[in-house]
């Protein structure tokens, strides 16, 4: 077996509860619930996951500590991705000021999965997170360490889709209820937007 038993149930528990620790993948999930219901949600979600699964990947290979020992690219994908959120809260916003749609718009789904997909790929702190998480349970005695990271790792996003999915069944039925105040649904998406953009424009390299 290539995993360490023990190894593989601390990673397993510690993956819970940075799952259902709040972060920004999940506000980015309830902001796009909230101003769109359970469908663009779910491909919210499955954006982030499969911006996850190539960080993932990029860990395992080793491109991810080429990419995180680069100042300027750590900070080009950071302000990519703050700029990305920003617009995206811009869009929010605008449409909360004009008041001019219903709490379900006709935007496409593809269209919160390539926000989810693009907010977390430009996002390096996730890059950091992967390269400082995933080598802790790793046994080099068992298997080479790449094939180890590239074992555990999907457990990650797998592991999150059912809380996940009570998270985006609990925001949808919030908005159906307060279906009349649509403008302001997209009023609180705006600004989940806006302060993950801020957040991670403002919030440098960690140390």
């Amino acid at each position: 077996m290539p995993l360490d038993p023990h190894l593989l149930l601390a990673f397993l528990l510690a993956a819970w509860v940075l799952i259902l620790t709040p972060g920004p993948d999940m506000l980015f999930v309830i902001g796009q619930t909230l101003a769109g219901g359970a469908r663009r949600g779910w491909a919210a979600m499955f954006g982030i996951v499969t911006g996850a699964t190539v960080h993932i990947a990029l860990a395992a290979s080793g491109v991810a500590a080429l990419l995180a020992a680069s100042p300027a690219l750590f900070d080009a994908l950071r302000i990519a991705g703050a700029l990305y959120l920003l617009w995206l809260a811009w869009g929010a916003l605008r449409a909360a000021a004009q008041g001019a749609r219903t709490l379900r718009p006709a935007t496409p789904a593809r269209a919160a999965f390539r926000d989810g997909l693009v907010t977390n790929l430009t996002n390096p702190k996730v890059i950091l997170f992967f390269l400082a998480f995933l080598p802790q349970f790793v046994d080099p005695a068992r298997a080479p360490a790449w094939l180890q990271m590239a074992l555990l790792g999907p457990l990650v996003p797998l592991m999150s889709l059912p809380a996940y999915g009570l998270l985006i069944a609990g925001a949808d039925r919030a908005a159906a209820r307060l279906s009349r105040f649509a403008r302001w649904l997209d009023g609180l998406a705006g600004l989940l937007f806006l302060a993950l953009g801020l957040r991670l424009l403002l919030g440098g390299r960690p140390a």
